[in-house]
């Protein structure tokens, strides 16, 4: 019993920090990840989806020199183009279901209603052109990994003592539950690399991740920004970095929890544009406002500094 008291103790005192999704945009992170730096603000827990969860598991391992270096590689390194050897398979795949549509049938509308109908469910299937392109998208976001592990220590990572939630959608549309989070210390290493790209997986434009025989995709859709994982977890304060302006936040939503969002005033462009903005010019400039909107926050908020 004591034992038990006093965990939940620890959990109340410690600090939490929620990363939201968004792609490049999550350079802005990265900005307050340094300001967090410079006035000795430490968390005992992240949690992150998407562009969130490399960033937080680039946080817990605690080296801001190696994250910088590798967003700056990310936009010139090529992993981010399309896998042509997929973007032929698609083109396959449409040209048959295409055919459905081309193939001489007779003028009545029944046995046309059948042909639309047949051509809707092999399309939406996984032997059709979207099927396909749900499954497999057209960028094969594995090959980020030889990227990812030159400045990522999955290894000691696992070691760390800061506990990481990562968040992934469970890719089957009979799943009860919309949202999974994994705390990344309880995988071995390999599933570990693989929670990390399930949750970065953006539907149709990267490939599922399987993990442990089930297969998942981007944790941002139902979980944008996770703070779930952590107020489910029973920590009491957390730190909230998000690229938009308006989250619902309160005691209503998160019983029991006090949260300090630091958000730019104006969202930080829209998808898919702004989420595949890799350039050297566009990050430096969110990781300024990041930087600058962190310090505003933590000046608001001096209790942070007294953890």
């Amino acid at each position: 019993m004591t034992h038990s008291s006093s965990k939940k103790q620890d959990r109340n005192h410690k600090l939490g920090l929620a990363l939201c999704a968004g792609g490049a945009r999550g350079a802005y992170q990265l900005g307050c990840w340094k300001a967090f730096l410079e006035k000795g603000l430490s968390f005992g827990a992240v949690s992150g989806s998407s562009i969130g969860a490399l960033n937080g598991a680039l946080i817990c391992q605690g080296d801001w020199d190696a994250a910088y270096e590798l967003w700056s590689q990310i936009g010139g390194s090529g992993v981010l183009r399309p896998d042509y050897t997929r973007l032929g398979r698609l083109i396959g795949f449409a040209a048959q279901d295409l055919g459905l549509l081309l193939v001489g049938l007779p003028q009545v509308g029944i046995i046309r209603g059948l042909a639309s109908a047949a051509l809707l469910l092999k399309s939406g299937s996984r032997y059709g052109a979207l099927g396909y392109l749900r499954r497999k998208g057209v960028i094969n976001i594995s090959a980020l990994k030889p990227l990812l592990s030159r400045y990522l220590d999955m290894a000691a990572l696992l070691e760390g003592p800061i506990s990481l939630f990562i968040t992934a959608r469970p890719a089957s549309s009979l799943s009860s539950v919309p949202v999974e989070w994994f705390r990344l210390q309880d995988q071995n290493e390999q599933d570990a690399w693989q929670v990390l790209a399930a949750s970065m997986a953006i539907p149709f434009i990267f490939s599922q991740i399987e993990i442990k025989g089930r297969r998942y995709y981007d944790g941002a859709i139902g979980q944008w920004l996770p703070i779930v994982p952590l107020h489910t977890e029973g920590i009491k304060r957390v730190v909230a970095v998000s690229t938009r302006p308006m989250v619902p936040m309160g005691d209503s939503v998160y019983p029991g929890c006090a949260i300090t969002l630091i958000a730019p005033e104006k969202p930080l462009g829209r998808f898919p544009v702004a989420t595949f903005r890799f350039t050297r010019q566009a990050i430096e400039r969110w990781m300024v406002q990041g930087y600058a909107d962190a310090l505003k926050a933590l000046k608001n908020n001096p209790q942070l500094l007294k953890s």
